[in-house]
């Protein structure tokens, strides 16, 4: 249904605004500032999102831990872009 499909839209970019502002003042408190971030991210839709992803992707340190997670979910790890 289109408003239900509206509906997720908005709070998904509301929630993914809330983690960058939490992750935002976890920079300066305690907590996991970057994670929260960079999850945040992850949720809000602006434009450039998908090249931002496959940039984050192409650094070796950031595509080992996410095939290290597919591997503990038995899923095929990701191809290396270099």
């Amino acid at each position: 249904h289109p408003m239900l499909r509206v509906a997720s839209s908005v709070i998904r970019n509301v929630l993914g605004w809330m983690f960058i502002v939490a992750g935002m003042g976890m920079l300066i408190l305690p907590g996991q500032g970057i994670i929260t971030i960079v999850v945040g991210l992850m949720l809000i839709d602006f434009p450039g999102k998908l090249r931002l992803e496959r940039w984050l992707v192409s650094h070796r340190p950031v595509l080992r831990a996410m095939n290290w997670m597919r591997r503990r979910a038995a899923r095929p790890p990701l191809p290396d872009a270099g």
